[in-house]
């Protein structure tokens, strides 16, 4: 994911999650007041891992409140995480190159109870995207686990 995508601009960028859905969702909102829908993740959950598809939007950009429709769009991101959840790889929907990597620190949350991560990102790949989407993957996860 590089800049040809213009997913991240100079402009705040929001997240938000998707309220009566069919699946657990969440929106990357940019522009002005944050309106405009840029990016989807559409999460799966499954009994042994859980795995999200990442749908990036072409101007225009839908707004935040249209209908979430994303059928003629393919994932351009994939993010899986490994069965106990604490390795994720973030990776091109169509190639499988790998974009990055998230390495959850178990040991600081089960002795602490704080929640970290280590973001590893390949060369020239995004990082600001990156970030945003592993902050995203957080919070969702969370999110899905307490409700």
């Amino acid at each position: 994911i590089n800049a040809e995508y213009g997913v991240v601009s100079t402009q705040s960028t929001g997240m938000k999650q998707k309220i009566m859905s069919l699946r657990f969702t969440w929106h990357m909102l940019n522009g002005e007041n944050l309106e405009q829908r840029r990016v989807t993740m559409a999460f799966r959950h499954f009994s042994l891992h859980t795995k999200c598809y990442v749908y990036v939007y072409e101007p225009p950009f839908p707004h935040e409140d249209d209908d979430t429709n994303y059928d003629h769009l393919k994932p351009v991101i994939m993010m899986k995480s490994s069965v106990m959840g604490f390795d994720i790889k973030i990776y091109d929907g169509e190639t499988g190159q790998l974009y990055a990597r998230m390495s959850k620190d178990v040991g600081n949350e089960l002795l602490l109870g704080i929640d970290g991560y280590c973001l590893s990102i390949e060369p020239d790949i995004d990082v600001a995207f990156m970030t945003t989407l592993a902050l995203m993957w957080d919070y969702a996860t969370t999110d899905m686990k307490n409700n």
